[in-house]
């Protein structure tokens, strides 16, 4: 007897619209599409239990006449290619048709559309794929179509739905997603006949983030923006490091204006921020990513939800740099450049007498001496103090030599740029922030990780030429023959760096001279890192391999030779590191992606 059977075409259609309907969400998505590609300008859907009751979409958009209408509904009809060559230009999401099929045959639907110029519209009304009415009806121009009782034939699906706060949540992040993609697109959202969103047409995606999200989240949005270099354009806006979350719900990703699902693109930007935010939290974003058609294929998820790249590297990092690069310019803005510091006769000895507690000297001058300034042309603190003492002396008459002698006040240690902006360094907070006053909030800046940061770009500008010291008693790095094995061809590295280790023994390194910056610095933890790294990017070429440990390496070593949370520093200090700062090439963030300042603004 024969064990194999042909299905029916009714019960094989049921069993493939699984591929394309897995929950109401995938409903949605192929509707509110398709009434973009009918140019609506006005899209309002209608949900009840979250979809497995009643999806309707009703749009403005050109509408089908009769024929259409009806052959919308059968299998392999689409509006969107004529044969397979077309699959690598198409730009549409396909008017009407393809998964209409799919939809039909695991619910009851009703149609209703006219086009502009019928004076009339047509009905349909179709029962798990069955057409039972067609009728001409009255109407205004657009479709409304709606699906009830979804899967209902199906129960071996039904019964796999997920709750309906799970379902309606997957409805809203799809909504979210079409208003950012079409901001011009007049979008209402209801739920049980309650509206829950209504989005007017705007005209940029900080006002879309404010209807969809909150005002306060708007505030912290900055523009991503990348010019077309690399065959890629990258625009959107995505959070500042001020403003994060647990989990990637709010990163939206548009190739070719289709809202697609893509960890790698998530992870990219994420390595963008650099730990400018904590490890484990995720930005807001909504980013739309334009390729050339014949480098993405969209064809590869039976629900269009992913994508496939023809070289997804490149694209990944487009994006990270883009993201870098956009948090860099926006924190800039509060980083104003040549700015002159003019402390008052007497400072305060509330925030610059460290004699009045208990005050461990640091020693500036090893970082900024002649051998180690970050840059050639930066003055000494010491001449910036004797101009200031100078232009105090021309402006000191009898009349004002009682108010220089009162205590630090906002006029007399203000810091003036060349743009006529005002600013005062109030101070140091905890001892490991400094506190700098502006007309529109307050700056912090992160003492460690400015020095870091500045001290890593010396490094990385001094390769081969680093200040260095002999150690009068070399130190001896006791390490497994593996890790001996390890290191030892890239010892050179470490040299280069100012490091100067041998190996001594079958299982030991003796370190004989260190950079000036890292003297009384245990070199330990260091080797032991480099081990790490070599082991961890051991696959890539040569010549990657030394520049990522370069990186690492420098990072780590200005990470130990910077001042650290908990160091108090002189009020001369404090200018002389901010004046450092300024001058400093990438200064948003330490070599570790941590912040080095946030702007707390009065609002």
């Amino acid at each position: 007897m024969a064990k194999i059977k042909q299905l029916s075409p009714h019960e094989a259609q049921k069993i493939a619209a699984g591929e394309v309907v897995e929950r109401p969400a995938n409903i949605v998505k192929e509707l509110v599409e398709n009434s973009i590609d009918a140019d609506a300008t006005r899209i309002s859907i209608y949900i009840e239990d979250a979809g497995k009751k009643l999806i309707r979409v009703v749009d403005n958009g050109c509408g089908m006449d009769k024929t259409d209408a009806q052959l919308c509904f059968d299998r392999h009809a689409t509006s969107k290619i004529s044969h397979v060559d077309e699959l690598e230009t198409i730009d549409t999401f396909g008017f009407r048709g393809e998964a209409l099929a799919s939809i039909a045959s695991v619910s009851n639907i009703i149609l209703v559309t006219k086009e502009e110029d019928n004076l009339e519209g047509t009905q349909i009304i179709i029962d798990a794929n069955t057409i039972k009415n067609i009728s001409p009806v009255a109407c205004t121009t657009g479709t409304d179509i709606s699906i009830n009782n979804l899967f209902f034939n199906v129960p071996a699906r039904k019964k796999f739905l997920k709750t309906t706060t799970t379902e309606w949540r997957a409805i809203q992040l799809l909504f979210n997603a079409f208003c950012f993609d079409y901001p011009h697109i007049h979008f209402s959202l209801f739920s049980d006949n309650k509206q829950v969103n209504n989005c007017p047409p705007v005209q940029s995606l900080e006002n879309r983030a404010a209807q969809l999200w909150d005002t306060q989240l708007q505030q912290h949005l900055i523009p991503l923006h990348t010019d077309d270099t690399t065959g890629y354009t990258i625009t959107g806006v995505i959070s500042d490091h001020q403003q994060y979350r647990y989990d990637r719900s709010s990163i939206y990703f548009f190739v070719n204006k289709r809202w697609i699902k893509n960890q790698q693109l998530a992870s990219a930007l994420i390595k963008g921020y650099a730990n400018v935010i904590p490890d484990g939290r995720c930005p807001s974003a909504a980013i739309n990513i334009t390729v050339p058609a014949h480098e993405v294929d969209i064809n590869i998820h039976p629900r269009k939800e992913e994508v496939k790249f023809l070289h997804p590297r490149r694209v990944e990092q487009a994006l990270q740099q883009a993201a870098k690069t956009a948090l860099e310019n926006n924190l800039s803005k509060h980083i104003k450049r040549d700015v002159i510091f003019k402390p008052a006769a007497q400072p305060s000895p509330s925030f610059f007498q460290p004699e009045s507690r208990n005050f461990t000297p640091f020693n500036f001058n090893a970082f900024f001496s002649n051998n180690t300034e970050p840059f050639d042309t930066l003055p000494s603190l010491s001449a910036i103090l004797r101009q200031a003492q100078d232009e105090r002396a021309e402006e000191i008459s009898p009349q004002t030599v009682e108010k220089t002698q009162q205590p630090l006040t906002q006029e007399n240690n203000s810091v003036t740029s060349p743009t006529s902006d005002n600013y005062r360094l109030i101070g140091q907070y905890n001892k490991t922030y400094l506190l700098i006053e502006k007309e529109d909030g307050l700056f912090l800046v992160d003492q460690h990780a400015a020095h870091e940061r500045i001290l890593y770009e010396l490094f990385a500008n001094k390769l081969n030429n680093v200040a260095t010291i002999q150690l009068l008693f070399p130190q001896l790095i006791t390490l497994s023959e593996h890790d001996i094995t390890t290191i030892t061809p890239y010892l050179e590295i470490l040299t280069n760096n100012g490091i100067i280790i041998e190996q001594c023994a079958q299982d030991q390194l003796m370190v004989q001279s260190l950079p000036v910056h890292l003297k009384e610095q245990s070199i330990t933890d260091i080797v032991k890192e480099m081990i790490s790294w070599i082991i961890e990017h051991k696959t890539v070429e040569p010549a990657q391999l030394t520049q990522t440990i370069n990186n690492k390496l420098q990072a780590q070593m200005a990470c130990k030779a910077a001042v650290k949370a908990g160091d108090e520093l002189t009020h001369e200090k404090m200018s002389q590191l901010l004046t450092d700062l300024e001058k400093t090439a990438n200064r948003f963030s330490c070599p570790h992606g941590r912040p080095t300042g946030w702007l707390l603004s009065l609002n």
